[in-house]
């Protein structure tokens, strides 16, 4: 009965051992992400990111469904939009 105990006991640690491994990998991989954002976020509150070509390549986020009017409209920005209006008179 003894051997048994000692053969669960060795499964139990070595199954915890294994969960805190993953733990600590999925953490340093959590970190790193959110370094990443962050800085990303940074870089984009300063204005210093670089132009995001068109295409749901270039996003970070990309949308689930994507289709030919969302491909035409993202290529054509900023070129779509309208001109600016200044309501004074200069009369």
């Amino acid at each position: 009965m003894s051997g048994l105990r000692l053969l669960a006991s060795l499964a139990a640690a070595f199954t915890i051992a294994k969960l805190l491994d993953e733990n600590r990998r999925l953490r340093a991989e959590l970190e790193a992400r959110i370094a990443r954002e962050l800085a990303l976020d940074e870089k984009a509150r300063r204005g210093l990111g670089e132009e995001r070509h068109a295409g749901t390549e270039a996003m970070r986020y990309p949308p689930r469904h994507w289709d030919e009017v969302d491909e035409a409209a993202d290529e054509s920005f900023p070129a779509s939009d309208p001109p600016a209006f200044n309501a004074r008179s200069t009369t």
